[in-house]
């Protein structure tokens, strides 16, 4: 998963999309962007293709930020099984 999203961030940070002077309302803002592409998706396909832009926006996020993503998702899934 750490490749995955090493790999996606420099894609998007090589594009221009991010900067260092990218902040955290500039990914709030994408993230209800891709959200409101879900929600206006019209077939499976599209919807599939929204979904992922939605969770490497999150990803992106994180990564910009060095938050270690994959242990608060492992911290996450066990507070959901212990609900």
């Amino acid at each position: 998963m750490k490749k995955l999203i090493e790999d996606n961030y420099i894609s998007i940070v090589r594009r221009g999309l991010i900067t260092p002077e990218t902040k955290y309302h500039d990914f709030y803002d994408k993230l209800c962007e891709e959200v409101e592409e879900v929600y206006q998706s019209e077939n499976d396909d599209q919807l599939k293709e929204e979904l992922a832009d939605v969770i490497l926006t999150a990803l992106n996020w994180a990564r910009h930020y060095n938050f270690d993503i994959e242990t608060e998702l492992k911290k996450k899934i066990i507070i959901n099984q212990n609900r």
